[in-house]
């Protein structure tokens, strides 16, 4: 028994690493992609080599912004949502306040919204009940819906091309990625670097629920060896499958309700329960409809 706790806890450490690797390569990919994405935002051009800024601000507690950037004297921090969430605003100010504090400088803060319905509101206001004291904040909102996809894919870096998985329309998804897919092959050529960059799209092809299918290309790359489709082979094991539905809660409904699902998680080891949540991520259409198997479950 106790070498199978053992033998979890290093697979639970491995699966750990892997998504650390993969928030690193998406930090890579909008590094290199973030002046097309400010000049979309602000129609302003920006020049100069992108520093990735620590993620982690302290400010009486920690904040973990998605993509926090330095480029051409200027601070651009981006949020990536795929659905409604009521809580962004207030999160942004949360957000612009600590990134000042830190780095003594305003940010350019942009949500790139990829999700179905109405883009979140830009702006977060506050007025108490006497009021005495008011405030209002303003971010950029860009609805990648109503965005080309071919603004990003005509591009020469992949980065630029892959990002372009998150505009157009839903119904468009699956020929949106089949274009990106054939473009990385176009203007790479290195096959290593061709299989980095296809796991990336399958992680992003992820968000909608598409899966990348193997097919032969130009240039052959087994997808079949990236992390996102060992861990569906692994997907049976008690561990890989909380790890998968870790991911794909941060995903789908924030980082902060992570950790809460983490916590209910630690009381369930049916394995079959545990495929059932995985399966209700993507099922769910609010964030109440996915906690409510958890409740039935008790």
């Amino acid at each position: 028994m106790k070498k199978i706790e053992k033998q979890q806890r290093e697979k639970g450490k491995k699966y750990q690493k892997e998504l650390k690797r993969f928030d690193l390569i998406l930090k890579e990919i909008f590094s290199k992609a973030v002046g097309i994405i400010f000049w979309l935002a602000t129609g302003q051009k920006i020049e100069g080599k992108a520093k990735v800024l620590p993620a982690e601000i302290r400010f009486v507690k920690s904040f973990y912004p998605d993509i926090l950037i330095e480029i051409g004297g200027k601070i651009i921090h981006i949020e990536i949502q795929v659905q409604q969430d009521k809580t962004l605003p207030e999160r942004m100010l949360d957000y612009f306040y600590a990134i000042r504090k830190k780095y003594g400088k305003t940010p350019t803060q942009i949500v790139l919204f990829a999700g179905k319905g109405n883009p979140p509101p830009n702006k977060f206001e506050l007025k108490d009940e006497f009021q005495m004291q008011n405030l209002s904040f303003n971010f950029i909102v860009l609805d990648m819906k109503k965005i080309d996809p071919d603004v990003f894919i005509k591009s020469d870096k992949p980065e630029e091309v892959i990002v372009g998985i998150l505009a157009g329309k839903f119904k468009d998804k699956p020929e949106i990625i089949k274009k990106v897919k054939k473009r990385i092959v176009e203007i790479v050529k290195d096959e290593e670097e061709i299989a980095k960059y296809i796991a990336s799209v399958s992680f992003l092809a992820g968000l909608f629920d598409i899966k990348i299918e193997v097919k032969p290309m130009p240039i052959e790359v087994d997808i079949r060896k990236t992390f996102l489709y060992k861990w569906g082979k692994e997907e049976g094991k008690h561990e890989g499958l909380k790890e998968a539905i870790l991911l794909g809660t941060q995903i789908k409904f924030g980082k902060s309700k992570v950790k809460e699902v983490k916590n209910l998680l630690g009381k369930i080891d049916d394995l079959n329960l545990l495929k059932k949540i995985k399966r209700r991520i993507i099922e769910a259409k609010t964030w109440d409809d996915f906690v409510r198997i958890f409740r039935n479950h008790k």
